[in-house]
């Protein structure tokens, strides 16, 4: 008679099994939003590949098409985080929203570009130090206002003279750029590769400089209630993050899927390489505050301990 083992066996395994299910409807989803650009691409990756699940967490990615409408999603509590670039973190937590930048997802280094001053096609401009009082079409106060002037001025430029005319569109600042309409414009990647190949000058680039960190931001309420589920998080998107550097062939599928590229750049465009994720720079958070402050964006001087929290990383 075999039956009262086998018929044990299969109990032990319905008991681990509901346990398992049981922890898993006790542990927060957290709703993470995001946009469909380059530097969210190991959030899909762990999304599509399973790395969420594996390491024991819920996670549902909650899609937005601007940066404006995450924002408003947080403050109203109708997502727990989100991945956006430290300056507007930064300007949330000055009014008084209760958010804490975790990790920094990605940052410019030498051989890589997140954001680029680019002159119009035929235009007389070929170096970011001639755009003396010359307007460089941005979104202002933004982060993108924040590269353009730290990039001009590093390459001397007076601050006084560091000029800018509104274009918060990104598809409008790009055809104001490439019609001559605008002397310059400062765009992302990847509509900085495409507007290069449509004629437009390379003035200077973000890359090696350090100030363009997109991170990783939660509500204080939900981190303080579900610091567990935040470590598995970071964990997970560590490991996202290390298979997309490590076989980015592999990922161009995800990449084409989710973020927004340019027709002709899906089948070329690099697969970004990406770092362990580390705490925000505190230089660079120092440097935001000080420049949003003299611009009167934000009134309180933060301190660095104020925007970061580093305790949940991996």
């Amino acid at each position: 008679m075999r039956f009262r083992p086998i018929f044990a066996s299969l109990i032990v395994a319905a008991v681990v099994a509901m346990s398992g299910l049981a922890q898993a409807q006790e542990s927060a989803k957290i709703r993470f939003g995001v946009l469909p650009v380059l530097q969210a691409l190991p959030l899909f990756v762990a999304q599509d590949k399973g790395i969420f699940t594996k390491h024991g967490v819920n996670v549902e990615l909650i899609p937005f098409n601007t940066a404006a409408e995450k924002d408003i999603a947080l403050t109203t509590g109708s997502i727990d985080g989100y991945f956006g670039d430290l300056l507007t973190a930064i300007v949330l937590k000055a009014n008084g929203r209760d958010v804490m930048s975790v990790a920094t997802n990605y940052d410019t280094r030498k051989d890589r570009r997140m954001f680029a001053v680019l002159g119009k096609p035929g235009g007389k401009y070929k170096s970011a130090a001639d755009l003396v009082d010359v307007p460089v079409a941005v979104s202002s106060n933004s982060v993108i206002d924040y590269v353009t002037s730290q990039l001009l001025t590093s390459k001397g430029v007076p601050e006084d003279k560091v000029a800018s005319i509104e274009a918060k569109n990104i598809g409008l600042r790009m055809q104001l750029l490439l019609s001559g309409q605008v002397e310059a414009a400062t765009l992302p990647e990847p509509l900085v590769t495409a507007a290069l190949a449509k004629g437009a000058v390379l003035l200077a680039d973000d890359s090696g400089l350090g100030e363009s960190q997109t991170v990783l931001v939660f509500s204080g309420p939900f981190m303080k209630k579900n610091g567990k589920e935040v470590k598995a998080f970071l964990a997970a998107q560590n490991e996202a993050n290390n298979l997309v550097s490590a076989d980015p062939d592999s990922i161009r599928g995800v990449m084409v899927e989710h973020v927004r590229l340019p027709e002709p750049l899906k089948a070329t465009y690099p697969v970004p390489h990406f770092p362990k994720l580390f705490a925000p720079d505190k230089e660079a958070v120092q440097a935001i505050v000080k420049w949003l402050h003299k611009r009167g964006v934000i009134t309180t001087a933060l301190t660095y301990e104020q925007v970061v929290d580093a305790g949940y990383l991996p």
